[in-house]
């Protein structure tokens, strides 16, 4: 018996020491030296799970609709969830741990982020999945909203063991250079361009140091690991491309994808949000030809100004030009309700009575556009109706829908 209550205070003793290691699932409104902004605490601890959907049987799943939204930063009714905006300092760097995640350098709100803030945040933290949005090798088509491109991740932490993860993650929230090649120079002034061979690496080193003798490469082989263990073989090691990270300023809407079905059992007409996809703007550069077209640099906020990352000394361009709206990556839908039920929206009507952003879409208090749905051209609506005409089209569909529901009843 006493052999048992040992096991049992050992692992709770372990489990709250590295408990605390853990980052809060959502911001707190006590500060350091017992300070509380507010009249009280908000002691509700943000370890919350979502509230499971009601359960459709497949018998009962009898008409469904796929359909495509955008939620769009600039209507009023959604700025609870694109608003406060977040800010980089000069000095940020991404965390090198999940203790570092909140660098004092990331600028947020002391009570509530915005859905991109909690996003960037989850995502390092290996909470959530990151999807492509289109095939690495051939980006025309756009269908990552199908789950077909995700980065793969062996455990939460992969963000900081693994710097190709890293480098692949940092691609689609933040603004990435060109990399350069990383040029070695030699004892007479001579630049050497390195290239990763099939040779391990110590024995790599020891045949650099015997072909150019008069450098001292091996004084350097924990700098070279790193443009080494990046680089594929027989490629041209390489310094890190320069990143600038997308702030809240810089996501412009949101794209869903959702699922309008009738619930025989029910007899109601339910939506089902699927995956969820930010927009932010990218660099655009005209093509030749079609097939050539290319993703340009995303473009970022920096102080209020649009930039790119570049490789000057400033680390960013702000001129930026031609732009474009993008998604940056899909993410599933029911993964992230699982991280903002743990945060909180503004409520305009009272600041004791806030929602949390997984209560916000559940009861759809945002207004979005359609923009596609599925039909046998799998196309948007815009590939066939332009300005004006798209929205009406948009609205044709969505009135058709509702006619399709008035019609189930009697009256």
């Amino acid at each position: 018996m006493r052999t048992l209550l040992l096991i049992i205070v050992s692992v709770f003793l372990n489990f709250t020491f590295n408990a605390q290691d853990v980052p809060p699932r959502g911001p707190y409104n006590t500060l350091d030296g017992g300070i509380i902004d507010g009249v009280v605490i908000k002691d509700e601890v943000p370890i919350r799970s979502a509230v499971p959907y009601e359960h459709v049987r497949l018998a009962d799943y009898v008409w469904s609709k796929r359909v495509f939204s955008r939620i769009d930063a600039r209507e009023k009714l959604n700025h609870e969830i694109f608003f406060p905006f977040d800010s980089y300092y000069g000095l940020y760097e991404a965390p090198k741990t999940p203790e570092d995640i909140d660098n004092p350098y990331w600028n947020k709100h002391q009570e509530r982020w915005s859905l991109w803030t909690i996003i960037r945040r989850h995502i390092l933290l290996g909470d959530l999945t990151v999807y492509r949005i289109s095939d690495p090798d051939y980006i025309l088509k756009e269908d990552g909203y199908q789950f077909k491109y995700p980065f793969t991740k062996n455990s939460s932490d992969e963000y900081f063991l693994n710097e190709k993860f890293k480098n692949d993650i940092d691609r689609v929230i933040a603004s990435a250079g060109s990399a350069e090649p990383y040029g070695y120079i030699d004892y007479d002034g001579n630049e050497i361009t390195l290239r990763k061979t099939g040779l391990p690496f110590l024995d790599w080193i020891d045949s650099l140091a015997g072909e150019y003798a008069t450098t001292n490469i091996e004084d350097n082989v924990d700098e070279i690991r790193k443009y080494w263990d990046n680089a594929t073989p027989g490629g041209v090691l390489e310094k890190p491309a320069p990143i600038v990270y997308q702030s809240s300023a810089g996501i412009v809407a949101y794209n869903i994808k959702e699922d309008w079905f009738f619930d025989k059992e029910r007899s109601m007409l339910d939506k089902r949000i699927i995956a969820i996809a930010p927009v932010s703007k990218f660099k655009y550069t005209e093509p030749e030809t079609p097939d050539q077209y290319q993703i340009g640099p995303m473009v970022v906020y920096n102080n209020g100004v649009e930039v790119i990352a570049s490789s000057n000394a400033r680390g960013y361009d702000d001129n930026v030009g031609l732009t474009e709206e993008k998604e940056m990556f899909w993410l599933y839908f029911p993964e992230l309700r699982n991280v903002i039920v743990n945060y909180y929206t503004y409520n305009d009507k009272s600041d004791a009575q806030w929602m949390t952003f997984d209560d916000l879409f559940w009861k759809r208090k945002f207004n979005a556009q359609i923009y596609r749905t599925s039909d046998k051209f799998d196309r948007n609506i815009e590939d066939y109706r332009f300005g004006v005409d798209a929205l009406r089209e948009a609205e044709r569909i969505k009135g058709e829908i509702r006619k399709w529901e008035h019609d189930v009843w009697n009256y």
